[in-house]
C-alpha cells in the first residue's frame, strides 16, 4: 500500500514519545510514512528512537542541524522570550521572568532593568522580531536536512523551549516554510505557552489542548485564529482506556492497603515547580496536619507518596527515612526513564484507582486524577509561592477558576476539605468531569485526541501551505479588543 504521506516530526528529545507516541503511532497505522528527529536523541541514553508499536514506516533519520549560536537573532531570540513576559498578563509571574532573564545575552542583560511593559509595546517588540526572521536567510543546514527527508508536512514540538532547542525550531519552521512545506506546531503540555518562550514564527497550524490555550496561542503569541486548532489533550488519552479490578486489587495487595482505611496519594511535582528538598519537607508538616484531624477516616488514612519521575532526589536519604517511620508509603523509588513504560504507567493508573483522594503541588498527575473521577487537592503554601503564584497555568487547576483541584490557603482549610472529600467522595464528581470536558477532551469523553491531531494533519497535508494567505498579523486583535 502506497503511503498516505510522509511527515517529519521534528522533537525536543526521545522523552517527547510521552506526548507524542500515540499520534506516530496512529499515524503509521493509517498508512503515514514517520520521519523521527530529535535537537538531543542522545537525551535518554538507551531510549528508543522509534515508540514501541509503530508500524512500518517509522524509523529515525538523525540529530536535528543545531542553530548558530552567534549573530543577530541569536541574541534577539531569548531577547522576545523575556520581553514576553513584560505583559500586564504576566505581572505576577517573577519566576517565569527570572527563569527567561537566565537565558539573556550579554548585550541584552538592560533588559532586566524592565519588569513591566504596556501590552503595545510587547507586542510591536514581538511584530519587529518576527519581520527579522522572515528577512534573515534561513540556515543552509537546516534547510539541506528538511529538503534531504523531502516530507509533505513538518510537525515541530514544543518549539517554545527557552535556550538553544527553542532556536533550531524556529530555524526548522523557518526552513519548511522556505521550501513550501506545510508547518503544524504541537503545543506539547498544558502549560507550554505561558511558562516558555514565544512561537517566534508563525505556523501554518498551531495545535492545542483547548480553548484556553487557543485564547493563550492568540493573545499571547499573537498567532492568527485561523491557524489555531483545538485538538484535546492526545497525550493523555491512555488515561481514559478503563484498568481491570483485578489489576487493581493486585496493586492495593502488593503496597499492602489494608481494606476499608482510606488512601490518600500525594503526587509530586517537577524540579521546576518543587525545588530542592521543599516537597519533602512540606510533607512532613502536611502529615502532622492530616494526624491531628478529629475524623478518622482522614487521621487513621495510609498515604502513599509518589514521586515525579524526573525529581526523585529529594525523595532518598533522610527524608525517605524519616516517612517511612511515620508510616508513609514512597513508592516508586525508582522508575526505567522517560518516557515511562507501559507497565509504570498502568501502575501509576492502578495507583490513582486504589486511592480515595489526591494531593499535589502543581502537576500533570493532578489532571490525570481528574481524569479517573478522585477528589483533587492542593494548598498554596509559601514554600511553592513560585509554582503557584508566580505562573499562569496553576490558575487552571483550582476549582475558583472551574478546575479539577480544590484550593486551601492554610492547611486547617486543607484538612477540612479533605475530610469532606473522604465521607462525601461524589460531591465534586460532576465538576471533575466538566472540568476534564472541557480541558482534556473539549469533544467529547469518547473522542480520542490523538484521533483529532493526525486528522489535522492530514489536513493540512491535503490543504498545502497556508502562508499564502498572508494574514497581516499588525491587522491582530486580541479577545479584548487591545494589541
Amino acid at each position: 500500500m502506497a503511503a498516505a504521506g510522509r511527515v517529519l516530526f521534528l522533537l525536543h528529545e526521545p522523552g517527547y514519545f510521552r506526548l507524542y507516541g500515540s499520534t506516530i503511532v496512529e499515524l503509521s497505522r493509517r498508512g503515514w510514512e514517520v520521519l523521527l528527529a530529535f535537537d538531543k536523541p542522545d537525551r535518554r541514553g538507551e531510549a528508543p528512537l522509534v515508540p514501541p508499536r509503530a508500524h512500518a514506516g517509522v524509523r529515525f533519520v538523525g540529530a536535528t542541524p543545531p542553530a548558530a549560536r552567534d549573530g543577530v537573532l541569536a541574541a534577539l531570540r531569548p531577547g522576545i522570550d523575556y520581553v514576553r513576559y513584560l505583559e500586564p498578563r504576566f505581572a505576577g509571574a517573577e519566576f517565569l521572568r527570572q527563569r527567561a532573564a537566565k537565558r539573556l545575552p550579554p548585550v541584552l542583560r538592560w533588559l532586566q532593568r524592565l519588569s513591566r511593559a504596556p501590552r503595545w509595546v510587547v507586542g510591536a517588540a514581538i511584530r519587529c522580531v518576527r519581520a527579522l526572521e522572515r528577512a534573515v536567510a534561513v540556515e543552509r543546514g537546516m534547510r539541506d536536512f528538511i529538503q534531504q527527508q523531502a516530507p509533505d508536512v513538518v510537525f515541530v514540538s514544543p518549539l517554545v523551549t527557552l535556550g538553544p532547542s527553542g532556536a533550531t525550531q524556529t530555524e526548522a519552521v523557518k526552513a519548511a516554510h522556505a521550501l513550501g512545506i506545510p508547518t503544524v506546531v504541537g503545543a506539547a503540555s498544558w502549560d507550554n505557552l505561558t511558562s516558555k518562550g514565544l512561537v517566534r514564527v508563525v505556523p501554518d497550524v498551531l495545535s492545542v489542548w483547548n480553548e484556553a490555550q487557543r485564547a493563550e496561542a492568540v493573545s499571547l503569541h499573537r498567532i492568527p485564529p485561523a491557524r489555531v486548532h483545538v485538538t484535546g489533550a492526545q497525550s493523555l488519552d491512555h488515561w481514559f482506556e478503563p484498568r481491570s479490578s483485578d489489576a487493581v486489587e493486585a496493586l492495593r495487595s502488593r503496597l499492602g492497603l489494608t481494606p476499608g482505611r482510606s488512601v490518600i496519594l500525594y503526587v509530586g511535582s517537577s524540579k521546576n515547580m518543587a525545588p530542592g528538598d521543599r516537597e519533602p519537607r512540606f510533607v512532613e508538616r502536611w502529615l502532622v496536619a492530616l494526624r491531628g484531624s478529629a475524623v478518622p477516616a482522614l487521621r487513621d488514612a495510609i498515604v502513599i507518596v509518589r514521586p515525579h519521575p524526573g525529581h526523585l532526589k529529594p525523595w532518598s536519604g533522610d527524608s525517605l527515612e524519616s516517612l517511612q517511620r511515620q508510616g508513609v508509603t514512597v513508592w516508586p523509588l525508582s522508575y526505567t526513564g522517560m518516557p515511562l513504560s507501559d507497565a509504570e504507567i498502568d501502575e501509576f493508573h492502578d495507583t490513582l484507582l486504589a486511592c480515595d483522594a489526591v494531593v499535589g503541588v502543581n502537576t500533570t498527575a493532578m489532571i490525570e486524577a481528574a481524569i479517573v473521577g478522585r477528589p483533587v487537592l492542593t494548598v498554596c503554601d509559601p514554600a511553592f509561592t513560585q509554582s503557584q503564584q508566580e505562573t499562569l497555568h496553576f490558575q487552571y487547576l483550582v476549582d475558583h477558576a472551574e478546575g479539577c483541584a480544590q484550593v486551601a490557603r492554610t492547611l486547617d482549610e486543607h484538612v477540612a476539605q479533605l475530610e469532606r472529600a473522604l465521607l462525601h467522595p461524589g460531591d465534586r464528581r460532576e465538576a471533575l468531569a466538566a472540568f476534564v470536558a472541557a480541558f482534556v477532551r473539549p469533544f467529547g469523553l469518547d473522542q480520542p485526541s490523538t484521533d483529532r491531531l493526525c486528522d489535522v494533519i492530514e489536513s493540512v497535508h491535503g490543504a498545502g501551505p497556508q502562508r499564502a494567505l498572508r494574514i497581516d498579523e499588525k491587522a491582530m486583535m486580541h479577545p479584548g479588543g487591545s494589541r
